[in-house]
């Protein structure tokens, strides 16, 4: 396939005062890699990127430019936000009035969200599609790949034992997704991952640790080892971490929550309550608060409403990374020994109350909810509103993104609906 067929026979391309643009024929794409860039102004992402990705074009070495085009596929709303969004940009653009052929390259090059950079060698076939978290990792060296017909992330094969971080790139080698030993800066102002090959030509201004691998099993000595000392509420009392599980403590909650989310503010108050009816009777079950929150100042306001000491503010990096929660609230418990007994506190203490309290104090799991029982975190019924969705779950494939409860499945909906497994406990929802 030749970049005619893919585009169209004409592009847009800026004059150079750059205050106008003309058709140019496809042809010019003629033997060089091409970036289609995926974006719209009504997207805050992309407002963001925009700049970011223009900048890096307009200072990249001609040896690199004159093998690399970027071709604007836009997802405005109309001509006239083309238009002024299109002056941002140094590269080519589809025009605005071929609807059907963005519609089509969005499809053919499954996009699901924006911005996207979908980076294509000279024949139109695929390199990467990963172009946006390439630039985000590497600036101008990502495109200097892509003009010598390269994607910047590489990988390997996993070997036993071995976890894939799906999500993480390695700063010097760009291994992506990177395999096996994970190492990382904690200091929250930082975002920076090694694999273990290039941990000894490390250089950074900041110590790293090597991460936990999420649902290992670890003692809570390992799980703790980059938390300093834990905070009292209250005050600014640090007590030793050792405490959270002495005394013949058999589980420990690692609550994550964030005073500026209104589900942790609404859940934090009912568990705070009924900590301290258990706490009345048993010692057995302790909780220890991780914060999400922006700020030094809010972290300590909130803290102040738990009757529970706290991972300080800049010290919790590891533990997030190794429960690998997708929203918050959220509430993981943790035998003695580090096993799971919960992967859903904030089910659990929703529909179960003080009982899901008391088991976790013996050392004990809950018994898995019926299906009729069974609580979908961050699910809602798109027909009755329910939320979260408790009960049997149908989603329609069709639609994408669609549920119902039970009760709305039965009312019937326009295509087809699957039902939903309840999931394990070591599943997501």
């Amino acid at each position: 396939m030749t970049f005619s067929e893919l585009l169209g026979e004409k592009l847009l391309q800026h004059n150079e005062s750059g205050d106008e643009y003309a058709e140019i024929s496809t042809n010019q794409l003629h033997d060089k890699t091409v970036a289609l860039y995926f974006s719209a102004h009504w997207c805050p992402p992309c407002r963001r990127f925009t700049p970011q990705l223009a900048e890096i074009f307009k200072q990249l070495d001609n040896e690199f430019k004159n093998k690399l085009e970027i071709v604007f596929v836009s997802s405005d709303e109309d001509q006239a936000t083309f238009d002024e969004y299109f002056k941002e940009m140094p590269w080519k653009a589809l025009p605005y009035s071929d609807r059907d052929r963005s519609i089509e390259l969005g499809e053919k090059f499954n996009i699901e969200g924006i911005p996207t950079l979908v980076i294509l060698s000279p024949t139109c076939e695929k390199i990467t599609s990963d172009g946006v978290e390439e630039v985000r990792a590497a600036s101008n060296k990502a495109l200097e790949e892509w003009s010598q017909g390269k994607c910047l992330f590489w990988s390997r094969e996993a070997r036993e034992g071995e976890f894939v971080w799906k999500n993480a790139t390695c700063n010097l080698c760009y291994m992506n997704p990177l395999v096996g030993p994970h190492h990382g800066c904690t200091n929250k102002e930082c975002s920076f991952d090694l694999c273990e090959t290039c941990v000894p030509n490390n250089k950074h201004e900041h110590p790293l640790v090597e991460y936990l691998i999420p649902k290992k099993i670890y003692p809570l000595e390992t799980l703790f080892k980059s938390v300093p000392y834990l905070l009292n509420p209250n005050s600014d009392e640090k007590v030793e971490t050792k405490t959270l599980w002495q005394n013949d403590v058999k589980s420990v909650g690692f609550y994550f929550s964030a005073h500026w989310c209104p589900p942790c503010r609404g859940f934090t108050p009912i568990l705070a309550e009924l900590y301290k009816e258990i706490q009345a009777t048993s010692h057995g079950f302790r909780i220890v608060f991780i914060s999400c929150d922006r700020d030094e100042e809010s972290f300590k306001n909130y803290h102040s409403e738990m009757p529970w000491p706290a991972v300080p503010l800049d010290a919790g990096a590891l533990l997030k990374l190794y429960f690998q929660f997708s929203g918050i609230p959220s509430l993981f418990v943790l035998s003695s020994d580090g096993t799971v007994l919960s992967s859903r506190g904030r089910n659990d203490v929703s529909s179960k109350g003080i009982e899901a309290l008391q088991s976790w104090a013996r050392g004990e799991k809950l018994p898995s909810p019926s299906p009729d029982e069974y609580q979908w975190s961050y699910v809602r019924c798109d027909g009755c509103n329910m939320n979260p969705l408790i009960g049997q779950r149908y989603c329609c494939l069709t639609c994408g993104n669609y549920d119902l409860c039970s009760a709305c499945e039965k009312k019937g909906h326009e295509h087809p609906l699957e039902r939903v497994p309840q999931p394990n406990d070591d599943d997501d929802d």
